[in-house]
């Protein structure tokens, strides 16, 4: 199979009134800066995030990519704008110029945009509208990802860590290489979505 590759991450807290920028998703800092292209396929060797582990399962059972980009910014205020446009398109521009039989996405579930509150919700919105009804999208999330009715309606697959430190990080990604042709096969899956009234402390994670 052909797959695009690509990630959108952040994790947004709307209580701080700095917003997060463009430069913040290309300094250099625990993760690697912002990356496109075949660039992309280089950047993750080693590192535990899902993208890296995805990458390596799907390699190894033959599969083919077609890298988008991927930008990660640390835990700050609401995504800019220009920044939201500026990553959306460098992954979208190179996801309309190639034919792919899926999309795997590293992404937060927490990102909100100066416009969209429900960053990942339209950033999923943008992929369906790129590769069709029939293109299975699979994505990482985070363990406290809030995940929308938007998301759900989107995507086929989800796959979340389930460890606070995140040590599962690079499971997460290698899990939806596991179910990828699972996935491929329901074509468009049945979709649910319970949100419970209840929020966990993070000392309890």
């Amino acid at each position: 199979m052909r797959i695009a590759v690509g990630g959108f991450w952040h994790e947004t807290n709307t209580f701080v009134d700095t917003p997060t920028g463009w430069d913040d998703f290309v300094r250099p800092g625990p993760r690697p800066p912002a990356v496109e292209g075949e660039a992309l396929l280089g950047a993750f060797e080693g590192l535990n995030l899902a993208i890296a582990e995805f990458m390596a399962a799907a390699r190894a059972a033959g599969h083919e990519f077609v890298p988008l980009a991927w930008g990660c910014a640390q835990p700050s205020g609401r995504v800019t704008g220009e920044a939201f446009e500026r990553l959306a398109r460098m992954s979208l521009d190179r996801l309309a110029a190639a034919k792919v039989d899926a999309v795997f996405l590293e992404l937060h579930g927490a990102m909100v945009s100066e416009r969209f509150d429900d960053g990942e919700g339209e950033f999923l919105r943008r992929v369906r509208a790129a590769v069709g009804p029939d293109v299975p999208i699979l994505a990482s999330l985070d363990l406290h990802a809030n995940v929308s009715p938007a998301m759900v309606a989107q995507a086929d697959f989800f796959s979340a860590y389930r460890t606070y430190p995140h040590v599962d990080w690079g499971r997460a990604g290698r899990r939806c290489a596991e179910w990828l042709d699972r996935v491929v096969a329901w074509r468009r899956p049945a979709r649910a979505l319970r949100q419970v009234p209840f929020l966990i402390p993070v000392t309890a994670g």
